[in-house]
């Protein structure tokens, strides 16, 4: 399954889409989450996951990673993800990407779509992260 199609069902069952506020809130914490992954873990990528993307922009640069890649590779580009220069300035957006980000990597482990073994450093790195980013000082 690639990163498209596991955010589109992560999204999809988030249950924080009843109150219109919060709808748009996770909208633009998608949105930059997206983003993030074209631009900056597709950059981070090594050895033949990035050949791949860089082939695959030749043919069709629309959204690369989250066609090609998956659940290992966005569980694994999740901590840079909360790192400070990616947090939303917005505080309540902010906060919202810290869950989203916590919650899409126990979601990945608990849906079986990583193997918790092979991948436990990188939801460690996750919820390290995420502590870190509900400490950092307001943007």
């Amino acid at each position: 399954m690639n990163a498209d199609t596991i955010l589109r069902r992560f999204f999809a069952v988030s249950g924080h889409t009843r109150h219109p506020e919060s709808l748009l809130r996770y909208e633009r914490v998608q949105s930059h989450l997206r983003g993030y992954l074209e631009e900056v873990a597709a950059a981070g990528l090594e050895g033949p996951a990035r050949e791949l993307l860089e082939l695959e922009r030749q043919f069709d640069a629309e959204a690369p990673y989250a066609r090609l890649l998956g659940a290992r590779e966005l569980l694994h580009a999740l901590p840079d993800f909360l790192a400070v220069p990616q947090l939303l300035p917005d505080f309540h957006d902010r906060l919202a990407q810290i869950s989203v980000a916590s919650r899409l990597a126990q979601w990945l482990c608990s849906r079986r779509l990583v193997q918790r073994e092979d991948s436990w450093d990188d939801v460690v790195l996750t919820r390290a992260a995420a502590e870190q980013a509900r400490r950092s000082p307001a943007l």
